[in-house]
């Protein structure tokens, strides 16, 4: 029993932290481009594709990346979302979402 339950103490947190790994906005793709910007966000079973939550957290992400990089300081405006699916699992499945993005003036 002592054997499993150590198994379990090990297992568990490396579970978790490789499904964290996806959900980080270092599992995002922030590129500035002339007047704006491109980014790329993971959608998955965590933060649906097609889900207000998910969107949001997306969102709150894609903000952080303006923040951290300079971008957009006056606000911008979500030009175009596209969707890719990557996978489909026992979860359901994820997707590449990019965003383009124009900054306002």
């Amino acid at each position: 029993m002592r054997t499993r339950t150590s198994l379990l103490a090990i297992a568990l947190p490396l579970l978790l932290g490789a499904c964290e790994l996806l959900h980080k906005p270092e599992s995002t793709r922030f590129t500035p481009v002339a007047g704006g910007f491109e980014f790329r966000a993971i959608a998955d079973a965590a933060y649906p594709e097609s889900s207000a939550n998910g969107e949001a957290w997306r969102m709150r992400w894609l903000e952080q990346r303006l923040k951290q990089t300079g971008t957009c300081p006056q606000g911008y405006v979500i030009t175009s979302r596209e969707t890719e699916r990557l996978a489909t699992g026992s979860l359901g499945s994820i997707y590449d979402v990019t965003y383009a993005g124009r900054c306002s003036e």
